[in-house]
């Protein structure tokens, strides 16, 4: 089939989801559409990496150290609208400090730590992209049905992200495929930048379209168009034949078994603390052992080295081992600061051997948690412990509230601190787990029913709450018949 041919037949079948997602019964989306659109871009590729693509000029100038003039002006003017959605729902966000502290702490420390980086201006700049994601997550939040924004802004990402990916290691593939550096080995990485991010965008699909086909199954069976998208999902997670992800398929997996599980708590929602507590403890645990791997090297005969043999690795995690010896050697000036927020992986700050003439910029540790011990030291890793443990009480909590939202946000939460083992998601605010993390993490007051902020004739009494304005009801799948 002719390129130009098999993109307008995807380009329709896009059309066709988006105008049948319009039947959904979701709610206000008035404001969605700016987090979809964030959120579309930091899963693919840059702006200015598309008008590249595509042979469009850019105005303005702009190097490794600059970045893109396009780019900047996408996120900051984002972030107005943002901040402008927010201030006409009247967003209450000294109460949303007050209920996270510890988030609020960390993000805090991350403006401080840029006085001491060695590129303050750039440092500020990136750090504008992190006030950016958590603008778009609020949005999301002070939805009137938070689990309806977040599904939605992620399903219509879904939408143009999988048939454009498979379009494009098929009939452009000089856009959705690399090869190693010795061309013998190829990658998919679709309309992303690199084969890790389609595959955690891809994981995220299989865990989306499977929950959202297997909970309306009952209603529609094999008429639901999602199911093609869960196909779409497993094949690109599959990837190539030479290079199959099994980083990601096994965080598919286990994020899938996460989430699989809560459900089933859905008549016992008491038995969902302990659970969320124990495999908190094991990720945990983990963690730690791959941490301790990066300061000390445990050797391949060590009980640490049989535990990753196990799951299909090598004892240096694909040479990660060697980058983390190297960025603590470069980093170690600062132990307790760090080098600051967004001062590490700058111009050649960190110009470790591998990269003395610039054949390859790596940009991350491949780790979120050495990255954020980089960047803010000691003190930022404290941070980042009691972000991680108060967040788990507030997201098993949740659960009372909406038990579907919660599950939802415990099955992200664990999984994007799986997958911060061996990828850098932590301080990333053009990285799309980061914006779910945002999502995941912060807690927003709950909107008052009208008739309770609207009363003042009688002080004395408090009208009930209107169940209506808490409950977040699940709207009717998207399916090939045409709605009544």
């Amino acid at each position: 089939m002719p390129s130009k041919l098999a993109l307008l037949f995807g380009a329709i079948f896009v059309y066709y989801a988006f105008r049948s997602d319009r039947k959904r019964d979701i709610g206000d989306t008035s404001g969605l559409f700016w987090p979809t659109l964030w959120y579309m871009v930091v899963a693919s590729r840059p702006v200015g990496i598309w008008m590249s693509i595509w042979n469009i000029p850019m105005p303005g100038g702009g190097g490794d150290m600059e970045g893109s003039p396009i780019d900047r002006y996408f996120y900051a003017a984002l972030t107005v609208i943002g901040l402008k959605i927010l201030a006409s729902r009247r967003f209450d966000w000294g109460g949303t400090f007050r209920r996270n502290p510890w988030i609020t702490a960390w993000i805090v420390y991350m403006a401080i730590s840029i006085i001491w980086s060695h590129y303050p201006f750039i440092s500020f700049k990136r750090f504008i992209k992190v006030i950016g994601s958590i603008v778009m997550a609020m949005v999301i939040l002070s939805n009137d049905r938070p689990l309806d924004g977040l599904t939605t802004v992620l399903r219509r990402v879904l939408y143009v992200h999988l048939p454009m990916s498979i379009i494009c290691t098929r009939y452009f593939r000089d856009i959705g495929v690399t090869f190693e550096f010795d061309g013998g080995v190829e990658f998919w990485c679709g309309i992303a930048t690199s084969k890790n991010t389609l595959g955690q965008v891809t994981m995220l699909g299989v865990l989306y379209f499977f929950w959202e086909v297997r909970r309306h199954w009952a209603e529609y069976k094999w008429k639901n168009l999602h199911l093609l998208y869960l196909l779409m999902a497993l094949f690109l997670l599959k990837g190539s034949d030479a290079a199959i992800s099994l980083t990601s398929v096994s965080v598919c997996i286990f994020s899938m078994l996460i989430l699989l599980r809560l459900q089933s708590f859905r008549s016992r929602p008491a038995l969902v603390g302990p659970f969320v507590r124990t495999i908190f403890g094991i990720t945990v645990g983990f963690i730690s052992f791959v941490v301790c791997h990066s300061v000390a090297n445990f050797s391949a005969d060590s009980i640490f080295g049989h535990m990753i043999r196990m799951f299909g690795r090598d004892i240096t995690l694909t040479g990660r081992t060697g980058i983390w010896t190297d960025v603590y050697a470069a980093a170690n000036s600062n132990p307790l600061l760090g080098v600051g927020f967004g001062g590490f992986w700058i111009g050649r700050i960190a110009n470790i051997p591998w990269n003395a003439h610039m054949t390859w910029v790596l940009g991350q540790a491949h780790s979120g948690y050495v990255d954020n011990y980089l960047q803010l030291g000691l003190i930022g890793t404290l941070l980042l412990i009691g972000v991680l443990f108060s967040a788990v009480p507030q997201l098993i909590n949740s659960v009372t509230e909406d038990f579907d939202f919660g599950c939802f946000r415990i099955t992200l939460f664990l999984t994007i601190l799986f997958i911060n083992i061996t990828e850098s998601v932590y301080l990333r605010g053009d990285h799309h787990l980061w914006l779910l993390f945002m999502v995941v993490l912060w807690t927003v007051p709950m909107k008052r029913p009208l008739a309770q902020a609207t009363s003042t004739t009688d002080e004395t009494s408090v009208p009930e709450p209107d169940p209506a304005v808490f409950s977040v009801p699940a709207g009717p799948s998207l399916h090939w018949r045409e709605n009544q």
